[in-house]
């Protein structure tokens, strides 16, 4: 019984895997709401029906590549949190980097599709979230929002440069506009000059 069930946990994988490449392969040339269950399958080789018993729509496949990848940032988002200084978000800003130019991860991947807008969306919830958390409640919703996009946005920046600035200048930068912002910033022992 025991191999049995491992085969059945391979077959799982092997299929899921399939499912999320044909899908990926997809969204990278059509609007996810064009995709239908049927179009998944028959790039996966399966059957719909076998589609619909991993994944109950193409939206519920897409929602679990992205809640994947938005789990993984907030992972290295807590690596970072716990350091709680520069050197900690520079190599922060160096994994997550990594990952949207890996087009093997999951964040790489979707990022390179026609779900990226959606995906990004996600990341500066993500973000605002972590802001609105050190900022305490009296920061409103306009400051963390504001915050939330300048980050992501320089950050997408960074990334589309070939990131031309090492990640300790990035964060050191970031960081000094926080403070210029009286919403802190990461410890740094350096005088702040943000240009």
């Amino acid at each position: 019984m025991g191999k049995e069930r491992r085969s059945e946990d391979r077959r799982v994988i092997k299929t899921r895997r399939a499912i999320r490449t044909a899908l990926l392969e997809l969204l990278s040339s059509d609007d996810a709401g064009d995709i239908t269950a049927r179009d998944v399958a028959e790039r996966a080789l399966i059957s719909k029906k076998t589609f619909l018993a991993h994944y109950g729509s193409v939206s519920s496949a897409i929602d679990e590549m992205e809640e994947e990848a938005v789990e993984a940032i907030a992972d290295v988002l807590d690596e970072a949190e716990a350091a709680a200084d520069e050197e900690g978000y520079a190599h922060a800003a160096d994994s997550i980097a990594e990952l949207a130019e890996d087009r093997a991860s999951t964040v790489g991947a979707l990022l390179h599709t026609r779900v990226k807008d959606d995906l990004v969306a996600r990341i500066e919830r993500l973000v605002h979230d972590r802001v609105v958390s050190a900022a305490g409640p009296d920061a409103g919703s306009l400051i963390p929002d504001f915050v939330a996009g300048g980050i992501v946005s320089a950050f997408r920046r960074w990334v589309q440069d070939g990131r031309q600035l090492c990640a300790s200048e990035l964060v050191h930068k970031v960081s000094a506009l926080l403070g210029m912002l009286g919403h802190g910033s990461v410890q740094s022992e350096e005088p702040t000059d943000i240009a």
